[in-house]
């Protein structure tokens, strides 16, 4: 068995060095950073979540890239599995790069069994294949509801084979993606018609953000009704609390040194936030949730800045392995650990060549490059995103300080997809 002292250990010198820690990476599929109770969300029902929040450490503010199509899932995954950003990720049937280092290679070599199980349509084939055992989810509709209850059974039997080796185990299971099917005791859970609209609904989203047709947003009719958004919210949160239910069953079969990591690919507008309901947009829906617990793990919250493919450093850097050079993201452990505050000075995002978006502390700028509208949010004040400053006299150079900071993430991401905004 591979020994070292890894992160947080407080061992002395003369101690014996700790014991690799295990590793359990979830990754559910389109679930928003604030679909979790522990997370403010008072009508949703993720008690297991809940209180891995509360022993463990949170980012508030983990961004995906984004990507160039539709299913945005894809990319997320791939920047996960590669921990490269959105430019510089291999696409779906590229063979990867010789240069470029997979997550589960570099546990492999590490020492660490692997086990993936998840959905086969939505990530890079090469990163699964990777993993030593590897299982595939079944995708029929008559399937789905019982996708959670099979993905724990299936790790839970994983975990508890005799070998003395850690192991990582990477689950991505198809859920909360649609089409949402719960077992009949999370579907009624949520009564349709007690449910609170977000905020920020509206009937029909604003102005054309270059995609309003898009297969997720075909989901509901337009415009959004109250009645239609709320049986969607319904149905969505009842996925959750069922896969919440069979994570706590995983989670109570996991060895005492076991690092939790539970994340999504991103959120998504359901419910018709700005009157959307995909995730093909980049208001703050967009983001996942981010929760580390485990050994050596501190208590805490953090808003800094984080991207998907951070997850892949900060990983290695909790295990105590070596991160492969090949590695754009940086490790949040120093968050984590107290060292530091914060890792980026700025987070990007993309969709297509129709939307991008940058966001320094709590300012953000939305641009819809196809019809020269930019949208300027002070998330911190505003987190619905209710009140767009773009127009604004006043914040004029706050525009146009954002604009140039929007241009040097292009500049710096590789973005030959789009032009840099200009002055106006």
């Amino acid at each position: 068995m591979i020994r070292r002292q890894f992160l947080f250990s407080s061992l002395s010198a003369f101690a014996a060095p700790a014991p690799a820690p295990n590793i359990l990476l979830i990754n559910t599929d389109d679930q928003r950073f604030d679909t979790i109770g522990a997370l403010g969300n008072p009508e949703i029902r993720t008690p297991n979540l809940d209180k891995l929040c509360r022993r463990g450490f949170v980012f508030s503010n983990l961004y995906s890239q984004g990507g160039l199509v539709p299913a945005m899932c894809l990319p997320s995954r791939t920047m996960l599995m590669t921990g490269r950003s959105v430019f510089r990720i291999p696409a779906r049937n590229q063979p990867l790069p010789p240069s470029t280092s997979l997550l589960a290679t570099a546990f492999a070599n590490a020492g660490y069994r692997t086990f993936h199980y998840g959905k086969r349509g939505n990530t890079y084939l090469p990163a699964s294949e990777a993993f030593q055992t590897k299982l595939y989810s079944q995708e029929s509709f008559e399937q789905r509801a019982l996708q959670p209850e099979r993905h724990a059974d299936q790790v839970i039997e994983w975990v508890r084979a005799a070998d003395p080796k850690p192991f990582f185990v990477y689950l991505a299971p198809p859920v909360p993606h649609d089409p949402r099917s719960a077992p009949a005791e999370f579907a009624a859970m949520y009564d349709p018609d007690k449910l609170t609209l977000p905020k920020n609904f509206l009937p029909e989203h604003p102005f054309d953000n270059g995609d309003l047709k898009v297969r997720d947003e075909m989901l509901a009719d337009f415009p959004r009704t109250p009645a239609a958004m709320r049986r969607h919210l319904a149905d969505y949160y009842a996925v959750i609390s069922c896969l919440d239910h069979h994570i706590g069953r995983i989670l109570a079969a996991l060895p005492a040194n076991t690092i939790v990591l539970f994340t999504s690919d991103q959120g998504l507008a359901v419910g018709g936030r700005h009157g959307l309901m995909g995730k093909q947009n980049l208001y703050e829906h967009f983001k996942s949730p981010c929760i580390f617990a485990g050994p050596g793990i501190p208590r805490g919250r953090s808003a800094a800045l984080a991207h998907m493919h951070d997850l892949f450093p900060t990983l290695c850097e909790l295990a105590g392995i070596p991160i492969p050079e090949s590695v754009e993201g940086r490790s949040l452990a120093p968050v984590i650990a107290g060292r530091r505050r914060e890792v980026r000075e700025a987070a990007f995002a993309v969709y297509k060549d129709v939307q991008r978006m940058v966001r320094r502390g709590n300012w953000k700028l939305i641009w819809y490059p196809k019809i020269g509208r930019f949208q300027l949010f002070e998330v911190g004040r505003d987190p619905w995103e209710l009140t767009d400053l773009a127009g604004e006299p006043a914040q004029a150079a706050r525009l146009a300080e954002m604009k140039q900071l929007l241009a040097r993430e292009q500049d710096a991401h590789g973005d030959v997809h789009t032009p840099r905004p200009g002055a106006n």
